[in-house]
């Protein structure tokens, strides 16, 4: 006796089509693509641009630690550390859906300038910091 359905295809079997079944994923597998691009695209229009004149804020500083006679060493551990916080800080904006431009580079514009927020979060930092004088 032969075994029917060991010879049978799916379309015999179920009147499915393979190409069916995989045109159909694909166009399922496209659509969920489709709404997770326009999310990512849509959460891009809601970001806020920004700028911040790190060039004034890092000119600041290197000024004071000129004046302030610490040693070599001494000086290169707080430039460390206030770069450090000046990452971490502008890293924070953009953590809250702000594009941040450098101010120098962006020649015209009504974008926001962030630099005094970010100025005192610095400072805010460094004072964390052991024997961080201001």
């Amino acid at each position: 006796m032969k075994n029917i359905l060991a010879t049978q295809t799916l379309k015999g079997r179920f009147g499915i089509n393979p190409t069916v079944i995989t045109l159909a994923l694909s166009m399922i597998g496209s659509t969920l693509w489709g709404l997770w691009a326009t999310d990512k695209l849509l959460a891009l229009e809601k970001r806020e641009v920004v700028t911040v004149q790190l060039s004034g804020i890092m000119g600041d500083f290197v000024e004071a630690e000129a004046r302030a006679g610490r040693s070599p060493e001494e000086t290169r551990q707080r430039v460390q550390t206030y770069l450090k916080a000046v990452e971490a800080s502008v890293d924070r904006l953009a953590h809250e859906g702000r594009t941040v431009l450098v101010a120098e580079a962006v020649v015209a514009g009504s974008t926001p300038d962030l630099t005094e927020a970010v100025r005192a979060d610095v400072a805010r930092r460094m004072g964390a910091v052991p024997d961080a004088r201001r």
